[in-house]
């Protein structure tokens, strides 16, 4: 896929057909709003598949004040575009969801919602350019409330990477997940104050009912009585009897471990990640819909808990997140012991760390409502 260009800023002459590739700067955000949304105005109005009277523009964020990076604009459509959909192995256009393929440098995903923006805006200010730019949030009204709001995304260069996993010799695949333990180990440096998504939005889980809203967080202790409610609330229907229950709710209570609020993807497939074929460079980070700020155990949670049909993928994306656990534990055992120490100390300190994350991954399995008919969430193939 064709990466969009930024040039840097300069004042595009007045023509009839101006696009946003021909006037875009080194980052949206160094836009003000207006212009944001008149470059935006100009670049809709020149499709043909949009009516130039029947358009409306706004911008809205929860914490726009405060954090430029996420001051979205919005996009109200008359009709959906007349563009195909996107076709690709490792694209699946199920239920509302659906992208298309808007322009050579933009994709529409239809079927999420501001949220997903938010998060991806906030990821690319701390990623940078391997996060797609939110070009706008969408909403066409007159369509069923599950697919009338999206999202316009700048494309991403590169090749996903599940299509060239299966070709890439040992040392390549060893390359490529030293290079995706730096970007989660990045990911993972941006403090917050809170677990939830931005603006005091709650945070979200998907289960294999579907996706659950939570109660936006501010201590430890808020989270732990959060993570309980979900316990207690699915309990009955996966038939986790009372002591079973007791025993969860104490274990999520007791169990110490690195708890910072910090960025978590929450979906890190192979069909998410996207590389250059020759350098295998990682070129892309897509879709950050259940992306939130959570512990910083709740990563590896969520890739134990991945779906049984990623199983191959699952083992090596542990792999990435227990060595993303080794460095962060050596670094802290390294500010607290002497060099010497350092090496068997971290080794200690990891080994503590991911029996505690292990621990907690039992009782997310049950407050995410696995029964313990899904086998691939015992696996682990890895130490």
């Amino acid at each position: 896929m064709m990466g969009i260009m930024r040039p840097e800023a300069t004042r595009p002459q007045r023509t009839a057909r101006t696009r946003v590739s021909d006037c875009w700067p080194n980052s949206l955000s160094s836009f003000s709003r207006r212009r944001r949304a008149a470059v935006l105005t100009r670049y809709l109005k020149g499709s043909a598949t949009l009516s130039t009277t029947a358009l409306t523009m706004a911008s809205r964020t929860q914490e726009s004040e405060t954090s430029p990076e996420l001051d979205l604009v919005r996009i109200t459509l008359p009709t959906l575009p007349s563009v195909p959909l996107l076709s690709a192995p490792s694209v699946f256009n199920v239920g509302a969801r659906r992208l298309y393929d808007y322009s050579p440098t933009a994709i529409l995903k239809m079927g999420t919602d501001e949220g997903e923006g938010v998060m991806t805006a906030l990821a690319r200010s701390i990623l940078g350019p391997v996060v797609p730019e939110v070009l706008g949030v969408v909403t066409v009204p007159h369509l069923h409330p599950r697919a009338r709001h999206g999202l316009l995304l700048a494309r991403q260069p590169g090749t996903p990477l599940v299509t060239i996993w299966p070709s890439l010799q040992p040392m390549q695949r060893a390359d490529v997940k030293n290079k995706l333990c730096d970007l989660v180990l990045r990911m993972r440096k941006r403090q917050f104050s809170y677990y939830g998504r931005p603006g005091g939005l709650p945070y979200t889980t998907d289960t294999e009912c579907g996706t659950a809203q939570h109660t936006f967080c501010t201590t430890r202790t808020e989270w732990n009585e959060s993570r309980i409610r979900a316990l207690q609330t699915v309990a009955p229907s996966i038939d986790i009897d009372e002591p079973r229950r007791l025993a969860l709710e104490q274990m999520q209570k007791e169990t110490i471990c690195d708890d910072r609020p910090v960025l978590t993807h929450g979906d890190l497939s192979s069909r998410n990640i996207l590389v250059h074929p020759d350098t295998l460079e990682v070129t892309g980070f897509l879709d950050w819909e259940m992306a939130n700020v959570m512990p910083a155990y709740f990563e590896y949670v969520l890739a134990r808990l991945s779906g049984g049909h990623q199983a191959e993928w699952r083992k090596e994306l542990l792999d990435v997140l227990k060595n993303v656990l080794r460095v962060e534990a050596q670094n802290r055992a390294a500010q607290q012991t002497s060099v010497e120490d350092g090496g068997s100390a971290g080794d200690e300190e990891y080994g503590r760390a991911l029996k505690a994350w292990n621990r907690l991954v039992d009782v997310e399995r049950s407050a995410q409502e696995y029964s313990d008919r899904c086998y691939w969430t015992f696996e682990d193939n890895s130490q």
